[in-house]
């Protein structure tokens, strides 16, 4: 008998726990979504993006997360007549077709590309990010069917028919004179082009005033991308470590999120965006660590301890003498790339970027369009 109580109370004991943990995660749950709901504005189960907004956050500054980087953790590669391009191969979309292709730039095709009927136009797009972006969202509206360059090309009448090919010789940071050697370049290996688009100015003012600080003479590459690519090619192991801790926080970041992006419940969901969080903060932290070892380090180019030449100022020039001359060479290089294209009687459309970090209150008319 007292063995029978014993075991009643043993499982009503039992019944009881588990009775208050079902009641715990339904009450937990039920806070998750309506915290998920005070955040998003929809409900987690319905919702119609689970792609995190880390992810997307991350993807627009140029950092990729996932299998399609094949876990490189330096995606840049020292180029002896650009400065830097994108390692070949290390970034894809089978959807749109696009890679890194054997020059290092995000395109459907080898370069150089080589016309194989005369209905094809080709476009050769040069510039930096911004540039290198346009040319992406091109070929994905065309591929989409979406509304977008390549249809509205396809109003004018000459180009109605024509089969629009898009190259973009453009990438993050790029800027004049590397556009106009670029340009050279191509057409020396017999890259046809039918219609050149140059789309600058903001890295042009930006990135050579960063030179400047760094007393880089300011027509170089920009300092903040190619600095570390030649640090590394000299062998410096302060760069090399912080290089490889930042690989392994993006990698445990790039787990979290996918195990975010998995999640059933919105218990789930909540538990994983703290985790991410979490690990956003140190790659962030460590990202600046990195940034402020590159600034240290680059007081040390002299030219004596580097395999890398990089002409140096004697002194930092004041902003209106840096300036004029960044002007001046950004109008002469553009102004050489107009007189090769003109004798080649190739069409050249040259765009200013805007500054998208100071907005202002103007707004496109339907004209401007």
């Amino acid at each position: 008998m007292k063995n029978f109580k014993l075991m009643q109370g043993i499982k009503t004991g039992f019944s009881l726990v588990i009775i208050n943990l079902v009641l715990a995660f339904i009450g937990l749950e039920a806070v998750s979504l309506g915290f998920y709901f005070s955040q998003k504005k929809e409900l987690f189960y319905t919702r119609k993006n689970t792609i995190s907004q880390v992810r997307e956050e991350l993807e627009k500054t140029g950092t990729r997360l996932g299998a399609d980087i094949n876990n490189e953790s330096i995606l840049e590669r020292l180029h002896p007549f650009f400065g830097y391009v994108l390692k070949p191969g290390s970034f894809s979309n089978e959807e749109l077709g696009i890679k890194v292709n054997n020059y290092g730039f995000v395109s459907k095709y080898d370069y150089p590309f080589i016309k194989s009927n005369k209905n094809q136009f080709v476009i050769g797009i040069f510039g930096g990010s911004v540039a290198s972006d346009f040319s992406v969202n091109s070929i994905d509206n065309e591929a989409r069917g979406n509304q977008g360059f390549i249809q509205y090309l396809k109003q004018i009448p000459q180009l109605k028919d024509k089969e629009i090919i898009i190259l973009s010789f453009a990438s993050g940071g790029y800027k004049q004179p590397q556009q106009l050697l670029m340009l050279n370049y191509f057409i020396s290996i017999g890259q046809e082009f039918d219609l050149v688009i140059n789309i600058d100015g903001f890295n042009e003012v930006a990135l050579s005033h960063q030179n400047n600080q760094e007393r880089i003479d300011l027509s170089l590459p920009s300092i903040q991308h190619i600095l570390p690519l030649t640090q590394l090619a000299s062998d410096d192991l302060s760069v090399m470590a912080a290089i490889v801790q930042i690989s392994e926080l993006k990698n445990n970041l790039s787990t979290a999120i996918n195990k975010l992006e998995s999640c059933k419940l919105a218990l789930c969901h909540g538990w994983r965006s703290l985790q991410v969080k979490r690990l956003l903060d140190r790659y962030q932290t460590e990202i600046i660590k990195y940034d402020e070892q590159i600034a240290r380090n680059s007081s040390k180019i002299d030219g004596s301890n580097s395999l890398i030449s990089l002409k140096k100022m004697s002194e930092i020039l004041e902003d209106k003498v840096a300036f004029e001359k960044v002007a001046e060479n950004w109008y002469e290089s553009s102004l050489t790339m107009s007189q090769i294209l003109v004798e080649r009687n190739i069409l050249y459309f040259h765009f200013i970027q805007p500054n998208q970090y100071y907005p202002t209150e103007r707004v496109f008319s339907s004209e401007e369009k």
